[in-house]
């Protein structure tokens, strides 16, 4: 049997924490010294980059993670969220001389290679108020309390960096990075070779990557990106089609008119002029729908209008609004022939009906249907691509799928076609056996759902529940499953309410998809 050497004389000892609290655009950089650092994401999600000499890591760090800063090393900690975030630091010695980086344990210690390692661990968010009390050297209690917390900190870091890492996991981090630049900065002139020279692997490797994580090759994404953008904003009246070129990022605008009708299917003058057409949509259902084919209602009535018995102010307010073209869930055949008065009226039924049937019908309508089929054909580009990655990260392990709602969680089974449709059809993520049988169950207490034979939950939480919130639900999973080796929570945020259409399945998938690549 192998003998292994006790690990005597290497320990840890806590020398204090501070809390950074950042406003939007705002960088605090740091140095670890001969100490360590543990970083906790304790609000909205920062970009952390570490420098040692010349090696440089980045990634994005989001509420609830934990990230650790080695000794010796800058750190940079930058807000690129759209509202105040804050980080708690806690900083760490080793035994011996004050913490030196050869007195440090070895998980920590000095090594040859930059990572950047991060793991969700949202329960430090209960010791945070221990580690910033600054009684914690006078107090017996709190010492060992804040220490005990910290074995715990890094006995769950050493075990996670133990796990064997791919060789593409650093490339991976860099296409995510990649992929947010491109969203973020459109309108700017982007050199993808230069980016694949970045990456630090060879140009094949990194387009290979993107393409796995994206279903798209990185022109393809950026042209993408910049198109669904100017759909937007040729559907402007103001907008001319050589300032949409310009605001996306091409200074030809002849390019770009060549580009648009090659993807489109019709020039962006053709676009423009079908697109200015005064839509009012009186169904929030349809909104995700004409969102996605650049399509800015005049008016939107929400859901309850067509419950409320006295429909007078709102056929009022309709008129008012001066439509050219009005979309509507059924109607009584009285409010049919009172917006018929107004102007055309396009009556979808869409309970029942294929949102993608009811997409190409809404771009019919609008003569934009090539527009429509060219959004669905991306989408099922990054639905095909979602499945591979479903594939490759989860495996056979089969997921519940869930809402959370202010009062209760709902469950969906596969009798609820529209939930099943997406992500256990489309995106092959395995259903457990016990929701053969269920289209939907409501129930006030998670322990009612963790009572199902399943380990594994996807949550749907509105974008209105707090970080804090969706925290607290992620450890009551794992407390009720505590007893199983492998449970996992995966969070994917909606607006409210929870419509089914094209933007909502887009941005189910995209959340997805980046949950499995940094989870």
């Amino acid at each position: 049997m192998e003998q292994r050497q006790p690990f005597c004389g290497h320990s840890l000892r806590y020398m204090g924490a501070q809390e950074l609290k950042l406003e939007m655009g705002k960088n605090e950089e740091l140095s670890s010294g001969g100490h360590i650092l543990f970083g906790f994401v304790l609000k909205g999600s920062v970009r952390v980059t570490l420098q040692a000499g010349e090696r440089r890591k980045n990634g994005q760090m989001h509420y609830g993670e934990l990230f650790f800063v080695p000794a010796n090393c800058r750190c940079s900690i930058f807000n690129n969220d759209k509202q105040q975030v804050c980080v708690v630091l806690m900083r760490c010695a080793g035994d011996g001389q004050d913490g030196a980086n050869c007195a440090l344990p070895a998980p920590f210690g000095r090594s040859e290679e930059l990572r950047l390692y991060h793991l969700r661990m949202p329960r430090i968010q209960r010791w945070v108020a221990d580690f910033l009390n600054e009684y914690w050297q006078h107090d017996w209690a709190l010492f060992y309390r804040v220490h005990a917390q910290l074995y715990a900190i890094a006995a769950e870091l050493a075990a996670f960096m133990g796990k064997p890492r791919g060789a593409d996991d650093d490339l991976l981090d860099y296409v995510v990075q990649m992929k947010q630049t491109m969203l973020q900065q459109y309108g700017e002139p982007m050199d993808i070779e230069r980016m694949a020279q970045l990456s630090g692997a060879s140009s094949a490797r990194f387009y290979k990557a993107f393409k796995q994580h994206t279903g798209l090759s990185p022109l393809q994404f950026m042209t993408s990106v910049r198109l669904n953008e100017s759909l937007r904003l040729l559907a402007r009246h103001s907008s001319s089609v050589m300032e949409v070129a310009h605001t996306i990022g091409y200074p030809d605008e002849l390019y770009f008119s060549r580009l648009f009708k090659k993807h489109m299917g019709i020039t962006p003058t053709e676009f423009a002029s079908c697109s200015r057409t005064r839509v009012a949509n009186l169904c929030p259902v349809f909104r995700g729908d004409l969102a996605v084919l650049g399509i800015t209602p005049v008016l939107e009535l929400p859901r309850a209008w067509y419950s409320d018995p006295v429909k007078e102010p709102y056929l009022k307010q309709i008129a008012s609004c001066r439509p050219e073209l009005i979309f509507t869930a059924p109607v009584e055949d009285e409010v049919y022939e009172k917006l018929s008065q107004i102007c055309p009226v396009v009556m979808i039924k869409w309970k029942g009906y294929s949102w993608k049937e009811r997409l190409v019908q809404i771009g019919s309508t609008l003569n934009i249907p090539t527009v429509a089929r060219r959004w669905l054909a991306y989408f099922q580009a990054k639905a095909d691509n979602a499945r591979k990655q479903v594939e490759r990260r989860l495996g056979d392990e089969p997921f519940l799928v869930v809402s959370v709602y202010e009062a209760m969680f709902r469950l969906y089974g596969m009798q609820r076609i529209k939930i099943r449709d997406l992500f256990y059809d489309e995106l092959g993520v395995k259903p457990p056996a016990a929701v053969s049988q269920i289209a939907f169950l409501d129930v006030p207490s998670l322990h009612d759902i963790a009572a199902l034979d399943c380990d594994n939950v996807l949550f749907l939480a509105p974008n209105s529940m707090t970080d804090e919130s969706c925290c607290g639900i992620e450890e009551e999973w794992l407390h009720l499953k505590r007893n199983r080796s492998k449970k996992r929570c995966i969070f994917i945020r909606h607006e409210e309410p929870l419509l089914y259409n094209a933007a909502f399945y887009e941005s189910l998938i995209d959340q997805l998809v980046n949950d499995l690549a940094t989870g």
